[in-house]
């Protein structure tokens, strides 16, 4: 794909910053999203599977992916779209250091394409399972059912199974190449390695950052269901059962989720190299890691008195705490790649130097006259002495030697006892080259 690096136009200093907010953005959109898609897609199948043993299973596991699927715009805007962006990102940041973090990202972009297709699928076959039920109950009441039904309630059947196993597959896929495309982006000591994908996805550091977002993943989930079931304004009480149910195996998930969170957070900082360690890194993982601590409170004192009185302020929480944890990763990244920021830099000076050469915008011209009347006229003229020589002395002296004249005039030293030495008028060589020409041509005439 290296079609991405013939799109990257180099940025200055200022640009790059802006790209890092960007990610920044992109992420809390995008990570918070999955984590509900994996979470809601995750515990739907497991629910189905047990609906043998409680026919409200079988209701939540529907509700679950229907929550989460309600509009395939948002589906489309939080995760495809925030996916593009970061690719896009990556090949801004890590131009010229031959990383393929853009072709990776794209890639997980497919798989999660093709995973929201399953998931919808999956979605809409449980809505056509229900229709296919239905209808023969009601045929079968008064008239034989037609020859077609059964076949297609078993086709329906067998591709709602499917379409959930492969879209859950494909979403877990998505996950951990973005995750792991991510980690190697921010470990500048291993670029010099060749970044082939067998070591991308066996990476220490994806693992346990995969880790990470799973277990936040059902617990986040868990406090969504909580405040969609318990909310003031959608409380009912027409299904006590069903409820509580919900409620009693929501807080133990997210309990247990959340009293495993701190200590993949901790690791996750473990694993992470040395060259990204910084106290803002420290400072917002210490942060996350008291937001996780009252996370873990309210849930503890939710389920100990049967209630999900806190679910609202779950929801703030888990929002404060994947800001913190983004947060901290961004300056990871920012600080393991402060070398690659610098060359990128130098390069977007360089472009934009070369880029006014060609179109002749901002070239500097140096007047060889304008120097000499400024800096040189008080104590030189061409045929009189004032306070120097006068240069139809001088200039015969240099004919043939234009470059010793020019070193003498950027380190003037005493020549003639007659005249003091000459000060140092602090010109760059291109000044005193101008000057030097301006002076031998004059004197020529």
């Amino acid at each position: 794909m290296d079609f991405l690096d013939n799109l990257v136009l180099p940025q200055s200093a200022h640009h790059m910053v802006l790209l890092k907010y960007l990610l920044v953005l992109t992420y809390i959109l995008l990570i918070p999203y999955l984590s509900v898609l994996l979470g809601s897609l995750g515990l739907s199948l497991f629910f189905e599977r047990k609906t043998d043993k409680n026919e409200n299973y079988y209701r939540f596991a529907k509700e679950l992916i229907d929550q989460i699927t309600f509009n395939k715009s948002v589906s489309f805007a939080l995760g495809v779209v925030p996916l593009i962006s970061s690719a896009f990102c990556y090949a801004q940041l890590l131009h010229l250091t031959g990383l393929n973090v853009s072709e990776y990202i794209l890639i997980s972009v497919l798989f999660l394409i093709i995973s929201l297709i399953l998931i919808y699928t999956y979605k809409y076959t449980f809505h056509l399972k229900d229709i296919f039920t239905f209808a023969s109950r009601k045929v079968g009441i008064s008239d034989p059912l037609p020859v077609e039904l059964p076949s297609y309630q078993i086709k329906t059947s067998s591709l709602h199974k499917k379409s959930g196993l492969y879209g859950l597959l494909f979403l877990i896929v998505t996950i951990y190449l973005f995750i792991a495309s991510i980690q190697l982006a921010g470990d500048s000591s291993n670029w010099s390695v060749k970044n082939n994908l067998i070591g991308l996805i066996f990476s220490l550091k994806a693992f346990v950052y995969f880790l990470q977002f799973i277990v936040a993943s059902f617990a986040l989930t868990s406090a969504l269901i909580l405040y969609k079931y318990f909310r003031a304004d959608s409380v009912s009480l027409d299904d006590a059962e069903y409820l509580n149910m919900i409620k009693n195996f929501s807080l133990k998930l997210g309990s247990v989720a959340t009293i495993i969170l701190p200590l993949l957070i901790i690791l996750n900082v473990m694993v992470k190299p040395q060259d990204s360690f910084s106290f803002d890194v420290f400072g917002y993982a210490l942060l996350a890691l008291i937001v996780v601590l009252c996370i873990v409170i309210l849930f503890y004192v939710m389920l100990k008195e049967s209630s999900a009185k806190f679910a609202s302020l779950l929801i703030y929480l888990f929002v404060v705490l994947f800001t913190f944890l983004i947060i901290k990763d961004q300056y990871a990244f920012d600080t393991s790649t402060k070398k690659q920021f610098a060359i990128l830099a130098a390069n977007y000076e360089g472009y934009q130097k070369k880029v006014k050469e060609e179109f002749g915008l901002g070239t500097e011209v140096i007047n060889g006259a304008d120097i000499y009347n400024g800096k040189c006229i008080a104590c030189h003229q061409f045929d009189r002495k004032l306070v120097g020589p006068p240069y139809q002395e001088v200039l015969p002296k240099y004919e043939g030697k234009r470059d010793a004249l020019v070193q003498f005039v950027l380190n003037p030293v005493k020549v003639n006892p007659e005249y003091p030495p000459m000060p140092n008028q602090g010109l760059k060589p291109k000044e005193a080259e101008a000057v030097v020409d301006y002076l031998i041509s004059t004197y020529v005439k």
